[in-house]
């Protein structure tokens, strides 16, 4: 996630990481081991490969995904050391409870736990006869470190099967209502509340939950950094995408795109975000104000009139600056260049509990939230065609390649392969990685035939077939 942890410096924006004790931090052991995803099937010598920042090769699948889905990765062009992204694939089943409590299960959670076979962990609840499958891909944009987004990996999809089958009573009464059950369960009027409210909710659970354990176990563990999120779940005929930060999912129709998620930057966060500041101001210390200016205002304009937005302004004043507005303003600039206390870019995620800003004492982790926002596109609604896909990626493609741009590539990519070939979404992912990385010229990388800027970030693709 390239700059997204800045500071302010003497009018200088400079990278950082996030302050610790680096002495304790060395005694802390790693949790897990940092290795590119299981399901690309690497060998010892493809992973030491795939850690060039110079020759930037780009990486796919070894073995098939669930839904056929393509995958594809690059390391960054020399921002760090390693890839900080990662990547999820994961099918498990609801009417299944864990043969183990659901807490061991995630406890022990490992990389080969994750390539056991899900009977072997599961029990079947009832006869079996009404289990629904489901499948889960995930996304997380690590930064300052590729520990937070290592954890998210290995562990959220767990928290969310948890989750579903906690609930799939409750989840079971709305779809096939039964009053017997209904009267057992004593839900209460639950008239109002739909499967996607349930589902919803337990997508918001499971990532706050899992925030939590990343709180508690980097207490224990090395986690440094954080890491933004973005899932899709497919279970019911329908894709649930869960998005905490600037990853960005895209489904692509045909001509037609839709998104899916909306890019969590500071700016866009700004409502929340000065509200917050606004109801505690001691989160600020007194260092920064909530109120935004068109300029940042210096000692000569106090008492000259500037226009400005309070919190709960949605539109702009003019008023006598005072002392107070020399302040450092909570979220400066706009669009993706926009920060936070002028030491983050991203203004959801996972992690960084540590992260302060610079020289200070000051914890910019109250302003972060993990909860996601969640969309809902039911595949049973309209008609899909052969080459209808969702694009989930992290914001190395999105930064250089617009919505409509990465859909026609895809367009332009499937239509040279049969439909029946399975390897026609990995092809179409290894080439949204291409045209995003670039080529090295000169003294950088720059996109095909343009002298543009390609990415210098780490970049992940999932293309997701929507249709069975």
């Amino acid at each position: 996630m390239w700059g997204k942890v800045q500071v302010f410096v003497g009018g200088v924006v400079s990278r950082i990481v996030p302050k610790s004790n680096n002495t304790a931090e060395q005694k802390k052991p790693q949790k897990y081991l940092y290795e590119r995803p299981h399901f690309l099937c690497l060998g010892q010598k493809q992973q030491q490969e795939a850690k060039s920042t110079s020759s930037r090769t780009i990486l796919t699948v070894g073995e098939n995904l669930p839904r056929r889905a393509g995958y594809a990765e690059v390391i960054n062009g020399g921002k760090s050391a390693v890839n900080e992204d990662q990547g999820a694939a994961e099918e498990f089943y609801l009417g299944y409870k864990p043969a183990k409590t659901a807490k061991a299960l995630i406890q022990t959670a490992t990389a080969s736990a994750q390539k056991q076979p899900l009977m072997a962990m599961t029990e079947v609840v009832g006869d079996g006869s009404d289990v629904v499958p489901v499948t889960y891909f995930g996304i997380f944009d690590g930064h300052a470190g590729a520990d937070a987004a290592i954890f998210a990996s290995k562990i959220l999809h767990k928290h969310i099967e948890d989750k579903l089958n906690c609930a799939w009573e409750v989840i079971n009464q709305k779809l096939a209502p039964s009053k017997q059950d209904a009267e057992r369960l004593s839900l209460g009027n639950i008239s109002n509340i739909s499967v996607d409210d349930l589902i919803t909710g337990i997508l918001e659970e499971a990532f706050v939950d899992l925030d939590d354990q990343i709180m508690r176990e980097r207490l224990t563990y090395t986690i440094r950094g954080g890491c933004a999120a973005i899932i899709a779940m497919f279970m019911f005929g329908k894709v649930y995408v869960a998005n905490a930060g600037d990853c960005r999912a895209v489904l692509c129709n045909g001509e037609k795109t839709i998104p899916l998620s909306r890019d969590h930057t500071p700016y866009a966060e700004r409502e929340r975000l000065t509200h917050l500041g606004d109801a505690k101001p001691e989160l600020l210390h007194g260092e920064f104000t909530c109120t935004e200016y068109t300029r940042r205002i210096f000692r000569e304009d106090v008492g000259r009139r500037v226009l400005y937005r309070s919190p709960h302004m949605s539109g702009w004043g003019y008023k006598v600056a005072d002392y107070d507005a020399l302040k450092f303003p909570l979220v400066t600039r706009n669009g993706k260049k926009s920060r936070l206390m002028e030491t983050i870019g991203v203004a959801r995620g996972f992690g960084d509990h540590d992260l302060r800003v610079f020289d200070s004492e000051i914890y910019v982790k109250p302003f972060l939230s993990s909860i996601p926002e969640v969309e809902i596109y039911d595949t049973k609604a309209g008609e899909l065609g052969e080459n209808c896909v969702l694009i989930m990626a992290s914001d190395g493609l999105w930064d250089v390649i617009s919505n409509s741009e990465a859909a026609a590539i895809v367009r332009q990519t499937l239509a040279t392969y049969n439909t029946n070939d399975y390897k026609r979404y990995t092809a179409a992912a290894r080439e949204l990685v291409t045209q995003a990385r670039g080529f090295h010229v000169g003294q950088g990388w720059r996109k095909k035939n343009t002298d543009d800027h390609a990415s210098f970030d780490d970049i992940t693709v999932f293309v997701i077939p929507l249709h069975d």
